[in-house]
This record gives structure tokens, C-alpha cells and sequence, in this order.
């Protein structure tokens, strides 16, 4: 590989660093002390920030002076809710809480890049956005930082997720759909309450809600083209008071998964058609409450060719991969529909560091910290690839 040396210097630190943020995780939409730590380092080099809601951190780089160019480079920076099992000296020390997906890593890379970047700022004929998000996990922090119109102007925007799937030293880079949307859909079913000797003088919500779970799965397998991937799960049913009651009401918890808007449109609408329908045939009424997490993730063609001249400087050609796409979200999606971008994968797994394999949200959760340094050098090459500077 050939990794700037300027990021190389930086290795030890980036680790140290890394660590810390991993034991001292934090929930999305509070991730305060990471903000504040995000904060110290950036100021530390003289880059300004600005919080983006109460956790968000806005670092700007402003360049030379001589473009109006901009590329926001983004890392997530908010934890899990898994109980860390790993007796490495790192692991987390927060109780039920931890960096089971990698965002420290992500965090740290982009702070690395920043202070490359920031050396090097007289090279920049435009300006870096560093973004660094909160919220991921529950698709909330995204819309904090586009609401503020910071993307409104951007050229490009970047960013990075591990793999642990994916062996170390190796970068997947996919054009097109790469995460699909995730909504969480509840519906609440009304009915009224008897004896169940007599059913027929109430309205049964545990029947009409097992009736409407039954009927959600002929959304995918009679409704949808066979070539188009639609994910309907229903997690959670809870209805009923007593054994011999007709239950009067019933909670139905589930989610869509899909990669087009299209698609995800049509699925949510029918869902909502189905479960009303059913609802009204035995009597009852059903509400249906949709929270859209995030959208479809579609790189740009054009975005991945240029992360792809730059990755292969650096880790060469061969180690240049692709991947599927997968039914997990990301909210670096809702970027992608301001402006042109990409998001490559970085992998993390080595067969001779066991927890590096462990999949992402497992309790035993670790990368090849060696990864962080790519993911830096990734960060800072792209940014300086598209403000008029020539990488070595």
C-alpha cells in the first residue's frame, strides 16, 4: 500500500485515539462528550466548527481562497445499544453501550484526514466540509445537517463504512444501490372488547391484526415483480388482555426494506391499503404511523470512478473489490439525494485478529485498526482529488 506518510506519521495517534472513542461510546442524538472530543481535536489544528443540532460537529477547512468548491467528507459518530464482551484494554466501559458498527473508526479516520487536510490547506482550490454526523443508527442525524443547507452548495460528497466481511488492505466500491430504505411501520387496530363465548358481539383486534400479518407477506410474493428485492418484516404483534376476552385493540411493529423510491413508495402505500381494508372487513379501524428512517443508498456512477482512481493509488488495483448491496440502511443516503456522491466500504477483517470477523452489531465487535489509516488516506486523497490537486 502506499499510504501517505504524512497520515502514516499520524498511525499511533489515530489509534490511540480510536480507542478512546471506543470506550466511551455513546446513544445516537447523545453523543455530547464525543462532540466535545471531536471539537478539542479539530481546534487543536485550527479548523472552526459549528454544532449541527446538540451533537452534530461541523469542521470547515476553507482553502486558498480561489474556488467556491465544496466536498463534505461525513463520519457517523453514535454508538449501540449491545453489552461490549471483548477483554481487550478498549473495551467499552459504558454499561450496554458500544461501538458495535465501527463509527469510532469512522470518527477517527475523518480526523485523521483533517489534519492532513488542514496542513495542506494552501493546496485547496475550494473548501472541505467535515461532517461529522450523529443519530445514524435511527436515521435522524443526516436531515439535521441538510436542513441547515450545507449540502445545497456541495460539489461531492464522501464517506466510509468498515466491513468486517471484507479482508484488510481491500476497499469495495459499488455504483448504484448499495443500502436499501428503511421505514418502521406501527399499526394500531381498533376493536371492542367481549366475551369470547360471544365474539360476535365485539370486534376481535388479535384476529384482525393475525389476519393482517398473514396478508403483508403477499406484498412481496404476489404484489412485487420477482426481480425487484422488497423486504416486508413484522417484528411485533401484541394484543390482548385475558384469555377469555376478545381483545379490543392490537400493535402491529414491522419494517419495509427496498432500493428504489418506487418501489418503497408502492410497498408502504400497500401496506397501509391491506391493513385498512382488513381492519374494515371484521369491524374495526386501523391506524397506520410510518417513521422514515432513510432512503435508498444509489451511488453516482461518476463519484465511484473517482474514488476508484484515487483508492487503487492506494491500495492498489487488485485490491480494488465490489460487494452486494445490502437490506441495511444508512443515512448517508439523504445526502446523496442533494448532491453527487459515493460511499465505499473498508475492510477491516483479518483472520489472525478472531474479533475482527465478528459481523457488524455483534457483541464482540473489533477492526484491524490499520483500516483507520486507509480510511483516512481515502478521506484526504478524495478531497484533494476534486479541489484541483494531483495526488502523489
Amino acid at each position: 500500500m502506499a499510504i501517505n506518510p504524512q497520515i502514516q506519521e499520524d498511525r499511533d495517534y489515530l489509534i490511540s485515539l480510536r480507542r478512546h472513542f471506543h470506550q466511551y461510546p455513546e446513544l445516537s442524538m447523545k453523543e455530547y462528550n464525543t462532540a466535545k472530543r471531536i471539537e478539542k481535536e479539530l481546534h487543536q489544528i485550527g479548523v472552526k466548527t459549528r454544532r449541527i443540532g446538540e451533537t452534530g460537529v461541523l469542521g470547515v477547512i476553507e482553502g486558498n481562497g480561489s474556488s467556491d468548491r465544496i466536498v463534505a467528507l461525513r463520519a457517523d459518530i453514535d454508538a449501540l445499544h449491545i453489552q461490549d464482551v471483548k477483554t481487550v484494554d478498549y473495551a467499552s466501559i459504558i454499561p450496554g453501550v458500544m461501538h458495535a458498527c465501527g463509527h469510532d473508526s469512522h470518527t477517527t479516520a475523518l480526523i485523521g484526514a483533517a489534519r492532513y487536510l488542514k496542513a495542506n490547506e494552501a493546496k485547496l482550490d475550494g473548501k472541505v466540509y467535515l461532517i461529522f454526523q450523529q443519530g445514524e443508527e435511527y436515521g435522524q442525524g443526516a436531515r439535521l445537517f441538510i436542513k441547515e443547507g450545507l449540502l445545497n452548495n456541495a460539489y461531492r460528497v464522501f464517506g466510509i463504512h468498515v466491513d468486517s466481511e471484507i479482508p484488510v488492505g481491500k476497499v469495495a466500491i459499488k455504483e448504484g444501490p448499495v443500502n436499501a430504505s428503511v421505514d418502521h411501520f406501527t399499526i394500531k387496530i381498533k376493536g371492542i372488547s367481549s366475551h369470547v363465548s360471544t365474539p360476535h358481539k365485539g370486534v376481535d383486534g388479535l384476529y384482525i391484526a393475525a389476519q393482517t400479518v398473514i396478508a403483508l407477506q403477499g406484498i412481496v410474493s404476489r404484489l412485487t415483480d420477482p426481480k425487484d428485492v422488497v423486504v416486508v418484516g413484522v417484528g411485533v404483534l401484541k394484543a390482548g388482555e385475558g384469555y377469555n376476552i376478545v381483545a379490543k385493540e392490537a400493535v402491529i411493529e414491522g419494517t419495509t426494506r427496498c432500493f428504489t423510491e418506487k418501489i418503497r413508495d408502492r410497498t408502504n402505500r400497500k401496506i397501509e391499503e391491506i391493513s385498512k381494508n382488513i381492519a374494515s372487513i371484521y369491524g374495526g379501524e386501523a391506524e397506520i404511523i410510518f417513521q422514515d428512517f432513510t432512503s435508498p443508498l444509489v451511488n453516482d456512477k461518476t463519484s465511484c470512478e473517482e474514488v476508484r482512481i484515487v483508492a487503487e493509488k492506494i491500495v492498489g488495483k487488485d485490491n480494488i473489490v465490489s460487494r452486494e448491496a445490502t437490506l441495511g440502511g444508512d443515512d448517508f443516503a439523504e445526502f446523496l439525494k442533494i448532491t453527487k456522491g459515493m460511499y465505499a466500504y473498508v475492510g477491516t477483517g483479518n483472520p489472525d485478529k478472531p474479533n475482527t470477523l465478528a459481523a457488524l452489531h455483534g457483541d464482540n465487535f473489533d477492526i484491524d485498526e490499520e483500516a483507520i489509516i486507509i480510511g483516512a488516506n481515502l478521506y484526504a486523497d478524495y478531497a484533494m482529488s476534486q479541489l484541483a490537486f494531483i495526488c502523489q
